[in-house]
Formats: C-alpha cells, sequence, structure tokens
C-alpha cells in the first residue's frame, strides 16, 4: 500500500491535517475535552453526576455551563478522557484549566501546541478509515481513488480537524461494519455497529440492515444482542443515575422526529420513522436486494440530512458510504455527488462565524469577531428561504439516488 503513489499524498494529507489541528479552534472542542478532563485529571468516572453537582460558583459553570454541551455516552469520555492521561506531560491540563477559567482562548501561549495534542486521536481514526476504504475494494484504481479521495475529501479535512469534532471515532466503526457486511461477518459487522453506537447514538440507524441481512430469525436475533453488547457494558453502570438520563437523552439526539406530517391536531407522521420503516422491510425481502446491499447505509443518511436541520458535523457520517457508491457506481453522475456536497458547503457558511471564517482566529484572533457570511447574505437575501430551496434541491437529489441505487440489479 505504501507505494510512491500512496506515500506522496499521504504526507501532503497529513501536512494540511497538521496545520488545520494547530491553527483551528471552534468552542464545541472545548466543550467534549472540558467534560473529558475531569476523568483524566480528576479520575471522576461519573462525569454526569459530577458535573450537575458542581456548585454556581465552579468556574466551568459560571462560563461554560454543564446542562447542553456533555450530552454524550460514557464511552467517548473515557477515551477522550484516557488520552488526556496518556499526554499529562505535555501540560493538557493547564490548557483546559485555564480555559475553563473563562480565559481568552486565543491569547493562551503555546495554543497551536495545545490545539493539536487535543485532536491528535482523530488523526488515528481517519487514517484507519482511508485503510478501510482501501480495503474495501479489490480493485486497483478503485483502492487508489477509495484512498486519495478520503485523504483530500473537504468535510473530513472541516469536521474532524478545523472543528475538532468526535465524530470520526464513531464513522470509522459504521466504515469497519460496512466492510465486514461485505464480507458477509454479520457478527462482527453488527458488534462494530455496536461501538459506533456506544460513542454516538446515530449509528443505530444502520443496525436493522445488518440484522435482516441473515434470512433466519434465529441469527437475526444473535446478531442483534452482540450488537447490543458494547453499549450495554459501557452504558450500564450509569443507567441509574438521572443525570446520566438527563444529558444522553437530550432533544438534541432526536432533531430527525422534528418534522411531522399532521393528521390531526394531536397525531401526525414522522416522515424520517416512516421511510426508514419501508427501508428496513426492504432490504429484509432477499428478492428486492440491491446490486450492493451497503447502499441502504448512504440511502439512510441522504434520508436524515433530508429531514433534519442538521450539525455542519454530521455530514462527515454520510461522507464515507458517498466514496462507497461513487466508485460502485463508476462516477456515475457524479456531478450529482457533487452536488451534494456543493450544498452542504453553502450550508456551512449560512451557520454562525465560528463555524467559517472564525474557525481560523489561532491565526488572526480578529477573525473571531468578523461578522460571518450569514450577516453578509442576510443583507442581500430571504437567508432562511434561500436555505430552504437548497436543503429542498439536497432532499430531490436524494430521492434520486437513492431510487437508482436500491433499484435491483441497478
Amino acid at each position: 500500500m505504501f507505494k510512491s503513489k500512496f506515500l506522496i499524498p499521504l504526507i501532503i494529507g497529513l501536512a494540511i491535517r497538521i496545520f488545520l489541528m494547530a491553527f483551528t479552534y471552534h468552542p464545541d472542542l472545548a466543550g467534549q475535552s472540558l467534560s473529558s478532563y475531569f476523568l483524566g485529571t480528576k479520575n471522576v468516572t461519573n462525569v454526569y453526576e459530577y458535573l450537575l453537582s458542581l456548585p454556581p460558583s465552579h468556574p466551568l459553570v459560571k462560563n461554560f455551563g454543564v446542562s447542553d454541551i456533555f450530552i454524550y455516552p460514557p464511552l467517548t469520555y473515557f477515551t477522550l478522557g484516557s488520552f488526556q492521561k496518556i499526554f499529562a506531560f505535555t501540560g493538557l491540563s493547564y490548557f483546559l484549566e485555564t480555559v475553563m477559567s473563562g480565559a481568552n482562548i486565543y491569547l493562551i501561549p503555546n495554543l497551536p501546541w495545545y490545539l493539536l495534542i487535543i485532536k491528535l486521536p482523530y488523526l488515528i481514526f481517519d487514517f484507519a478509515v482511508a485503510f478501510l476504504l482501501y480495503k474495501y475494494f479489490t480493485n486497483p484504481r478503485h483502492r487508489y481513488l477509495a484512498f486519495i479521495i478520503w485523504i483530500f475529501n473537504p468535510v473530513t479535512l472541516y469536521a474532524t480537524f478545523c472543528m475538532g469534532v468526535f465524530d470520526i471515532i464513531p464513522v470509522f466503526f459504521t466504515v469497519l461494519s460496512a466492510f465486514l457486511l461485505k464480507k458477509n461477518k454479520l457478527a462482527l459487522s453488527a458488534l462494530a455497529i455496536g461501538f459506533g453506537i456506544a460513542f454516538k447514538m446515530y449509528p443505530i440507524f444502520l443496525l436493522p440492515f445488518i440484522i435482516f441481512k441473515s434470512d433466519k430469525w434465529l441469527s437475526r436475533i444473535k446478531i442483534g444482542i452482540i450488537s447490543l453488547l458494547p453499549v450495554i457494558l459501557t452504558n450500564l453502570p450509569f443507567i441509574t443515575s438521572s443525570a446520566y438520563r438527563y444529558m444522553v437523552f437530550s432533544p438534541k439526539s432526536q432533531k430527525m422526529f422534528y418534522m411531522e406530517w399532521m393528521l390531526s391536531v394531536a397525531e401526525g407522521l414522522f416522515p424520517f420513522l416512516l421511510i426508514l420503516t419501508f427501508l428496513y422491510l426492504l432490504s429484509q425481502n432477499k428478492f428486492l436486494r440491491p446490486k450492493f446491499y451497503c447502499s441502504y447505509f448512504m440511502v439512510v443518511f441522504l434520508l436524515l440530512f433530508s429531514v433534519t436541520h442538521f450539525h455542519p458535523q454530521w455530514f462527515i457520517w454520510i461522507t464515507p458510504f458517498l466514496i462507497i457508491e461513487l466508485l460502485n457506481y463508476h462516477f456515475k453522475e457524479a456531478w450529482l455527488y457533487l452536488g451534494l456536497v456543493f450544498i452542504y458547503i453553502f450550508i456551512v457558511f449560512t451557520f454562525e462565524n465560528s463555524l467559517s471564517v472564525g474557525l481560523f482566529a489561532p491565526l488572526n484572533p480578529s477573525l473571531a469577531s468578523f461578522v460571518g457570511t450569514q450577516s453578509i447574505l442576510t443583507k442581500a437575501v430571504d437567508i432562511n428561504q434561500l436555505k430552504s430551496y437548497f436543503r429542498s434541491v439536497f432532499a430531490g437529489i436524494s430521492i434520486y439516488l437513492a431510487f437508482t441505487h436500491l433499484k435491483k440489479n441497478a
């Protein structure tokens, strides 16, 4: 794999990543890092109870609050907190305590060094995804293209190394699951999805496709149980904690159900659940299965993003599967895939400044107070209506791709 045609792009990709890791910052990075800090430095195992018990005078409560940003399953904090323990010698705790105190992060000495260290574990999972995409294909040309496209795709560079969010970790497990599913190793595929769910809940939408890949009910039950093991084992110690339930099962985890078709004043249909149910039933019918079974993974995410006001980092969930489908269909109608990415980029630039130009404030702190592209666009057009147009086009492209990719023997 590490011939010159791979090595040169790998070095360039690594250099780009190191630059972005060191010189970009988004406040979400502080949230997940500070919550992990209590495990990494204070050996706090139940971070949920601990955070809610902090007095109002605590710097974290005064400067950040604790009810909205610490909303992830325990395995996330144990993983990131363990990493902080390993790299304690770098002075990471000093940096996090300074941030917690409410100091201007852009004035902290050696800021690029600390940002680089905090984002370092994501680099491991990122390159692991590149390796899995390479191994997913047997055709040498497809292997090379999968690797290259992943290394230079803007979504990963933005979400993982600019924003610094940990979504690349569950993404790794969903891609590993797809790789194992292709080899018909259903139990291992389900186990991989289980670990993904243990980091972030969204991979649970992919699980039924693995279960229904088997035609035998006993096997389906076994696969379902295996998939839940990582989730149960990592969450069970906290299940009796009201603080854990309050934080992990927040309304943010249910945004895909905000869109509703009303049947009466009190009842309605959720388009996401309605179409998702149809996809599950379609997948269990072996006579109607598409040419590439993992197409379901891409279609589920297309559905999710079509009916949800999604967060910018979420788009990394679908990126590996767009690459897989693009290569499976030999770049057929590649302009539609580019259209989806273009719409995503446009939507990103309609969010607040901290998600676009403001990310580069470590290079120039004045960028943090830039009015933002959203404010500029708002002066010229009805920005909400314009975003609605773009989201509608996104949904239309998604319907077309879903139809063409799920059509039997497409």
